[in-house]
């Protein structure tokens, strides 16, 4: 029977991808699913891409649910033919069960589930006595290792900000997995407070001794003075300590509890909001720190009189009704170009091995709702520049839709950032690894110049190109962008 039912698994895009955020599912248990349709919507580090179905088939089960994180390969659903039975989906599931899962949403499911219910109000109530003790959250964070409970993606980092142990935790999910509610009544049932202000049956939580806390002394003696236990607040010091910052963050959301609403008046509003940093954030941090912190950067910066490159661009443009093409395009070829003259700069290097490139592989950074992204123009060097107009406002395009594929955002041999647009008339760029430079645009905008002895009007842009001083040179850095300026100044030499 088993050959009846399909896995809908977690899948690997781009050789970085290591787990993906489940966004929001296409279709809903029951329905009718037929090979390529569309399934659920899975963010990345950089993108959101859709998992699509292979099979066709009714979609039985989902058992990764919004919002959960899970690894590349592990079960997000099943398909099935509609008369395999639930015992054969829970019996696949069950073979799976070494992948992260859910429970199943099913009538089947809820019948287990419910079992389980009664086999746990049958146990005997030493069994129970974690999760109700009269010590409370004190108790719920004592004990060993955890890292072997079966337990959710959301129950598991729910633990941790909470500073509750699983193994104080009964597991009511299927194959008794630890989910977010167990979790959460656990908390409540000894006098906690859930996140978002939730409070337990008491109206005054009480919460154990919090003596053996980890705690700075600052800390502890400010959680003193504010009448605040340091079990309720969450813990992001160093060493896994309660720092300053984690007492105050519950001082004032106490403060704001207890605000008057009464009279007509409206509760202030907070000073800001809080919002949980997305995965591509939390991508492009590590990267960019990284490679802040590991690649030795040294500037170089020239300018360039770019009233030629403005010529050409007219008359290509009112030449072909439908080309659009912009400076940036001149830009892309032109650093492709020069790539190809200064072929010392056209590298990645990951820290161990350099890798030349024959080709210029142009990535241009693209600012999108969350972050950054830098689609890449390939083979730059071999193309004109309609074609690589056309190119750009298509990868920009998608790209903030979210629909690149992974290739077309990974890799690239050099990186060009325009901020030009906004007005800004020079800028430090940071180099986007594992290339080893990145040249940063500015405005162009009309200077005082010297020309044969005469002070003149010129339209002037600055460039910076960063570069990493491991294994680009100044004098290369130099080289490079000089002859990038004199493909902007004459664009005609680099259309040959």
């Amino acid at each position: 029977m088993s050959s009846e039912i399909k896995a809908i698994n977690m899948p690997k895009w781009g050789m970085e991808m290591s787990e993906g955020d489940i966004n929001a599912w296409h279709v809903n248990i029951g329905d009718k699913v037929n090979a390529g349709d569309d399934l659920v919507d899975v963010e990345t580090s950089k993108i959101v891409n859709t998992v699509t179905a292979s099979d066709s088939g009714i979609l039985r089960a989902i058992l990764a649910n919004p919002g959960e994180a899970h690894i590349v390969g592990a079960l997000l659903g099943v398909l099935a033919a509609a008369d395999t039975s639930d015992a054969d989906i829970q019996a696949f599931i069950a073979s799976r069960s070494a992948a992260p899962a859910a429970e199943l949403p099913t009538p089947a499911v809820a019948e287990t589930k419910a079992a389980a219910s009664v086999q746990l109000a049958a146990a005997p109530q030493e069994a129970a006595a974690p999760q109700h003790s009269a010590s409370g959250m004190s108790q719920l964070a004592a004990g060993g290792d955890d890292s072997h409970v079966f337990a959710s993606p959301v129950a598991r980092r729910l633990a941790a900000e909470y500073g509750v142990n699983l193994n104080n935790i009964i597991g009511t999910g299927r194959h008794d997995r630890v989910s977010k509610r167990d979790l959460e009544e656990a908390v409540v049932a000894a006098g906690g407070r859930l996140i978002g202000g939730t409070t337990g049956p008491s109206s005054t939580p009480q919460f154990g001794d919090d003596s053996n806390v980890k705690a700075t002394p600052v800390a502890r003696r400010m959680a003193s003075q504010l009448g605040i236990n340091l079990f309720e607040c969450r813990v992001s010091g160093d060493r896994g300590r309660v720092c300053k910052a984690d007492v105050e963050a519950v001082a004032a959301l106490k403060n704001k509890l207890s605000m008057p609403t009464s009279g007509g008046s409206s509760a202030s509003k907070s000073e800001y909001d809080v919002k949980a940093i997305s995965g591509m954030r939390k991508t492009i941090a590590a990267r960019l720190q990284s490679s802040k912190q590991t690649a030795p950067h040294f500037r170089v910066q020239i300018d360039a009189e770019i009233d030629a490159l403005l010529e050409v661009r007219a008359q290509i443009n009112n030449a072909n009704p439908e080309a659009k093409v912009s400076v940036n395009d001149f830009i892309v070829k032109a650093c492709a170009s020069a790539l190809v003259k200064v072929p010392a700069v056209n590298v990645q290097f990951d820290g161990e091995e350099l890798k030349y490139f024959e080709n210029a592989h142009i990535s241009v950074a693209v600012a999108i709702d969350d972050g950054l992204i830098t689609p890449i123009v390939a083979d730059a060097n071999r193309k004109g520049l309609v074609a690589i107009s056309q190119e750009v406002r298509d990868l920009a395009t998608r790209a903030k839709l979210s629909r690149l594929k992974p290739e077309e955002f990974q890799g690239g041999s050099f990186c060009v950032s325009n901020l030009g647009m906004f007005g800004i008339k020079q800028f430090d760029a940071i180099i986007n690894p594992p290339q080893g430079a990145i040249l940063a645009v500015g405005a162009g905008e009309q200077r005082a110049v010297v020309k044969a002895g005469q002070l003149a009007v010129a339209t002037v842009m600055s460039l910076t190109l960063s570069s990493d001083h491991r294994i680009i040179d100044g004098a290369v850095a130099a080289k490079f962008m000089s002859v990038l300026k004199g493909y902007l100044e004459q664009p005609a030499t680099m259309l040959g």
